[in-house]
């Protein structure tokens, strides 16, 4: 009788802790699947009017995971509850498809001839600082930029001393015989020089630039005749986190350290991606401006240090604008270096007279940037695509 009673209370324990682990499990998903919808909202409010959001918005691609894998456990228990993550994913699904896409065959131009290619890349200023421990990387990333030999090519946190040796090399001069738009955000007085460019194998037929307030990031716009067309590149290099080697290491290290100083650090990291979104709201204000009053389609492209679930990526994209990613690229589509593989930070954006083909982002590790190149040609009625 004893043995009896025994098994049924053990049963009983069992089944408690059962309810207990399935009523967890559901509440934390319904925790991330709220998240979820926090971060689909987040696009649409800026962050000079309610910040904390933005944060939902950049933890997007983990909030995604975490309900897909919900939905594999509750299918693998045959419980219908996936149904709830994943109709809120299929309500995100533009957000899903801007950061990962299956591809298996690529869309081509009719007439080739009508194309021309396309680069941008942030070199992280040749490796200056020495951030890679190697000597070479400068004329490694030349010696990229020159085998791709793209006929428009951007280049973002680019760095000039006109007392450096490397002016008289023959990469070096390759490179800068083309017809070029180089803006300069500040300078030393060693006379180094940081900033943006722009180089193209086609005429310039107009330059401006787009200052912004209190910060050494910076835009570019260039009109480029190619052939019997015009377009306007924008080469943009949008507000860093400015984050200090103190708080990557913290970043490193999570977890290792004392409770007091996880807040500090997550405290001042919190404060400077603020900040970082604040200003990036305005500085995207001044690009979109530049677009509407432009005469020719345009070609936006650079570093934008925001993902495609953010208010400055949506801003862009609400401007008929086109995400060659997204048109013509595969995979996760991630260009910045890290040891989790999922933020894609920099862009190629374009206007719908423009069509995208080959979207590419090499994986070269020559900065803490991938490259991202395409082909475009012209969209005309007396030209079909197949």
């Amino acid at each position: 009788m004893t043995k009896i009673w025994f098994q049924r209370i053990i049963s009983l324990i069992a089944e408690k802790i059962t309810w207990l682990i399935h009523n967890t499990l559901l509440l934390i998903n319904f925790l991330f699947i709220l998240l979820l919808l926090f971060s689909y909202i987040s696009v649409h409010v800026s962050p000079r009017d309610v910040w904390i959001l933005l944060f939902f918005g950049l933890a997007y691609p983990f909030i995604l995971i975490a309900n897909i894998l919900f939905i594999i456990y509750w299918a693998i228990k045959r419980k219908m509850l996936f149904i709830y993550s994943l109709v809120v994913i299929i309500l995100g699904w533009n957000h899903f498809t801007n950061t990962f896409q299956f591809r298996f065959s690529q869309k081509q131009p009719f007439n080739p001839s009508n194309t021309f290619t396309f680069l941008s890349y942030n070199v992280r200023l040749f490796n200056l600082y020495n951030w890679i421990d190697d000597p070479s990387v400068k004329s490694n990333i030349y010696d990229f930029l020159l085998s791709e030999d793209p006929d428009i090519l951007c280049v973002q946190e680019y760095f000039y001393n006109s007392e450096d040796p490397w002016n008289n090399t023959r990469s070096f001069q390759r490179l800068h015989e083309r017809y070029s738009h180089i803006e300069y955000s500040s300078s030393n007085q060693r006379d180094f020089n940081f900033g943006i460019a722009t180089f193209s194998k086609y005429p310039i037929v107009g330059k401006g630039r787009i200052e912004f307030e209190s910060t050494s990031n910076i835009s570019i716009y260039t009109d480029i005749a190619i052939n019997q067309d015009t377009v306007r590149v924008l080469n943009n290099h949008l507000q860093s986190v400015q984050f200090t080697q103190d708080n990557i290491n913290f970043l490193d290290s999570l977890g290792r350290h004392k409770n007091r100083r996880n807040i500090t650090g997550v405290k001042d990291i919190a404060d400077k991606l603020k900040e970082a979104f604040i200003r990036r709201s305005r500085q995207v204000d001044e690009i979109v401006a530049v677009i509407q009053q432009s005469p020719y389609p345009v070609i936006i492209t650079g570093d934008f240090n925001d993902t495609p679930v953010s208010y400055t990526y949506r801003r862009l994209r609400r401007q008929n604008l086109e995400d060659a990613f997204v048109t013509s690229g595969s995979g996760i589509g991630n260009t910045y270096v890290a040891k989790i593989p999922l933020f894609r930070i920099d862009y190629i954006l374009y206007s719908q007279e423009l069509q995208s083909f080959y979207f590419d982002s090499p994986k070269t590790i020559l900065s803490d940037h991938y490259p991202l190149k395409c082909e475009f040609s012209f969209r005309r009625p007396d030209i079909l695509y197949e």
